[in-house]
């Protein structure tokens, strides 16, 4: 009898642990919190183009280089979730109204560069409760204490967004350069 309710502890504990996400495209739960980590591919870029690049962003302050790492601080960055083609409708609220911000390091080898955004905090509308002060996301976002992600928030349209506007705010962009007769 101890055997029979023994195993039938460890299959529900197995069970009820594989349906809980620590990833979720880019973000994922390090140490209790939810943080994003994208490497990029980018020809010949360096540490210098990339803090000059980010120092250029309206939501970038104090971007500086120390050692092997730029840092910055990400203030208030916006998801602008129509232009990735979703519905204010199909939208959560906290991602429409939502403002984030992190602490950003990147590192540059050969070819690419890591971003990582750590201390994610944000303030918006999440129904239940309006955010006015920066309030960390993993409280929201997580459950158990950072232990795994949330699944309201495992979804195209809340975590799947909040990782496309970092790609696409986070991404270094090198501007073409025109001549006079190629506009």
């Amino acid at each position: 009898m101890k055997l029979v309710a023994t195993l039938s502890f460890i299959v529900l504990l197995t069970t009820s642990v594989m349906g809980q996400a620590t990833s979720y495209g880019n973000f994922k739960v390090s140490e209790q919190e939810l943080i994003y980590q994208k490497v990029f591919l980018h020809d010949s870029v360096t540490l210098e183009k990339l803090q000059a690049y980010y120092a250029g962003l309206p939501f970038v302050k104090g971007a500086a280089i120390s050692g092997n790492e730029l840092t910055f601080t990400m203030n208030e960055l916006v998801v602008d979730y129509k232009k990735f083609g979703f519905s204010q409708v199909a939208t959560p609220s906290i991602i429409q109204t939502g403002r984030y911000s992190g602490k950003v390091s990147v590192s540059a080898k050969e070819g690419r560069y890591r971003v990582t955004v750590s201390g994610i905090k944000m303030t918006g509308d999440i129904v239940y409760k309006k955010i006015t002060s920066p309030e960390p996301i993993t409280s929201f976002a997580c459950r158990d204490n950072g232990t795994y992600i949330s699944s309201d928030w495992t979804k195209p349209n809340t975590l799947g967004l909040l990782d496309k506007a970092f790609t696409d705010n986070l991404e270094f962009v090198s501007t073409p350069s025109h001549t006079d007769g190629d506009w």
